[in-house]
């Protein structure tokens, strides 16, 4: 099944495509939340706001009502947060199937490759309309390649996956709902783009934002627009207006293609309201979603947070939930009115520890960059103490790699240095010139100054602060001078790519195969990251082809050249051999060292929620519960 899965993403395409027109049209009559504005004739009727060719969700428990408030919590109103995970993924124009098997239909219909995969038709569903009412076309798409990529203030540089073999992908527009890409060579990973950033990335409302573009729009009358907005620059006010985060808008006024559109956005909350020209159906042709709003609260403190959950004042948490909270969130269900579901986590290690392998200080480069540091530092970590002291138990250790489900997947990726072994460590450490120690018992370094580093970290996902606790105290215990210190994502996004991080953490969030192949970050340097501080300039120079960063060595251009060909390689084997030679490298040196992985998730629920999935995978990599159409969430009350 996994060397075929890939192959079985056309057939799906091809069962599906019909599937859009068989039902009958709305069982439960108009939505009452818009029936006004239909009786008053400023809105069209349900039959005329759906597309001809709807994408049609089969209810996991039965059909639902209309009505009501989900409420939800965010650490960052300008940010991702739980309300993300119910709308912000429909706009992928294929979808993950729950269980990482396959890709599937989704915004887009049909996906028809050529030959070698150097070319692929995209066709979209007939009669989908923006938020505003707006038809949508492959002009929106077109205006994207035209008007944005190739605008050099919007795009200063076109990278992979639009220019590749040197050339930058070409696009036809075949028809209203038809668009053919093409590259100068193979790219079977095409698909795949298009289910995270890029898929999202690539549909811009053109009929919104060509108004703040010079291209459309008087050179006056768009100085006027961009002085009233207090911006000094075109492209400034172009990128407001398009403001976003994975999908989902910060710009009420800025049209979309998911479930909900932004109603309001104040300093503590952001709300969203039904989009009455939404794409999806139930099997019965009523409109989705069932539920006309979702209210998200900013809530930094996570232990509010933990305290809203317990007592009822939420009716959906994923990210925020603590799975050390788990017996907690048991004993308040009946008081707080909720259910608390246990999915498996998608992550193939919860976290994930990096050291800066082109640190900006001479002697503690050579130290990180020394293959012995590394397997010391994993052989040091407790990683069963871990999983029994903030998973209950239930998660198992595991190296940095990809999911079991992966058909890059070997046994030995998974296993490589993780046992518990302090006794190697030390030796490992001493053999390597680290064996002389200060008066506090600190390890030296080679030129006799203490061997101090800090592991910089933000607290989001998985639990990050009891994960570091226990680290940082394995390798003190080994005579590591270890600080750990927590930072805000803003600061995070500068210290990693700027080099200027010792070490920090992540979780592996590119562990399935929809986003390995594509994004194997923190196994090859594809780019300076954020969340990550292995090599940033390595990636640097890759990227800019030698004009920044910092050349790497060999076996770092081994490495980015296997993905780089994995990348292109239309054929399935040679792909599979490629990311395996990659993990394997990984397995060996240990550029990210992995701690636990199939740990659980919990997911609190209000207890009238219906249509929503008693276990999952719970990943990026599937879109987290966005693969089972949360829009037919509803309130049976």
């Amino acid at each position: 099944m996994k060397n075929c899965a890939k192959g079985f993403i056309l057939v799906a395409f091809l069962l599906l495509v019909t599937a859009g027109s068989v039902f009958a049209a709305g069982s439960l009559g108009e939505i009452p939340f818009l029936e006004d504005a239909v009786a008053a004739g400023e809105m069209p009727p349900m039959a005329d706001r759906i597309p001809t060719e709807p994408y049609v969700v089969e209810p996991i428990d039965s059909i639902g009502r209309y009505g009501g408030t989900l409420r939800s919590v965010t650490p960052n109103v300008n940010s991702f947060g739980d309300d993300h995970l119910l709308m912000g993924f429909a706009v992928s124009w294929v979808k993950p199937d729950p269980d990482d098997q396959t890709l599937l239909p989704y915004f887009a219909k049909s996906f028809e490759p050529n030959e070698d995969k150097s070319a692929w038709t995209v066709t979209f569903r007939k009669g989908v309309k923006w938020s505003d009412g707006h038809p949508f076309s492959v002009d929106d798409v077109l205006f994207w390649y035209e008007d944005v990529l190739q605008n050099e203030d919007l795009t200063t540089t076109i990278g992979s996956p639009w220019r590749l073999y040197g050339e930058v992908v070409e696009l036809e527009r075949i028809d209203d709902y038809t668009v053919r890409f093409s590259w100068a060579g193979p790219f079977p990973y095409f698909p795949n783009y298009t289910v995270h950033h890029t898929g999202w990335s690539l549909v811009f409302p053109k009929h919104y934002l060509s108004q703040f573009h010079p291209d459309y729009v008087p050179e006056d009358e768009l100085a006027a627009k961009i002085a009233a907005a207090g911006y000094e620059r075109w492209y400034e006010l172009f990128w407001n207006r398009n403001e976003s985060w994975l999908a989902v808008p910060l710009n009420p006024d800025l049209p979309v293609l998911t479930g909900y559109k932004l109603a309001s956005l104040e300093g503590d909350r952001r709300v969203y309201e039904r989009n009455p020209y939404f794409w999806k159906v139930d099997t019965e042709g009523n409109q989705l979603p069932y539920v006309d709003r979702i209210d998200t609260q900013l809530v930094s403190d996570t232990e509010v947070a933990q305290g809203m959950i317990m007592g009822g004042a939420v009716d959906y948490v994923g990210m925020s939930a603590d799975i050390r909270n788990f017996p907690l969130y048991r004993s308040y269900e009946e008081e707080g009115n909720y259910r608390t579901l246990l999915w498996t986590s998608g992550y193939s290690s919860e976290a994930v520890y990096f050291v800066n392998l082109t640190h900006r200080i001479p002697e503690i480069r050579e130290i990180f960059q020394d293959v012995r540091f590394r397997r010391a530092l994993s052989l040091a970590i407790d990683r069963q103490e871990i999983s029994d002291t903030i998973y209950h138990g239930h998660a198992e250790p595991v190296q940095q790699t990809v999911l079991e489900s992966s058909m890059f997947y070997e046994p030995e990726f998974a296993t490589a240095y993780i046992e518990y072994d302090p006794d190697t460590a030390n030796e490992l450490l001493d053999e390597m010139g680290l064996d002389q120690r200060d008066a506090s018992g600190w390890r030296l370094r080679p030129d006799g100054e203490r061997l101090t580093f800090t592991i910089e970290y933000v607290d989001f996902e998985t639990p990050k602060t009891p994960n570091v606790e226990l680290v940082s105290q394995y390798w003190q215990e080994v005579g590591l001078d270890v600080r750990y210190r927590e930072i805000s994502g803003e600061l995070q996004g500068q210290r990693a790519p700027g080099n200027l991080q010792d070490a920090t953490f992540w979780h592996n969030g590119s562990a399935t195969d929809v986003n390995f192949p594509i994004d194997p970050r923190h196994v090859v340097p594809v780019a300076p990251r954020w969340e990550e501080c292995i090599w940033a300039e390595w990636a640097r120079w890759f990227n800019t082809e030698g004009v920044e960063g910092e050349e790497p060595p060999d076996n770092i251009k081994q490495i980015r050249g296997w993905w780089d060909e994995m990348l292109v390689q239309p054929d399935l084997d040679r792909r599979i051999e490629l990311g395996k030679k990659i993990l394997a490298e990984q397995a060996e040196n240990l550029w990210s060292i992995g701690t636990i992985g199939k740990a659980p998730q919990p997911i609190i629920l209000n207890a009238d929620i219906k249509n929503f999935p008693e276990d999952g995978l719970w990943a990026w990599g599937v879109l987290w519960n966005a693969s089972h159409d949360p829009e037919q969430i509803y309130f049976d009350r």
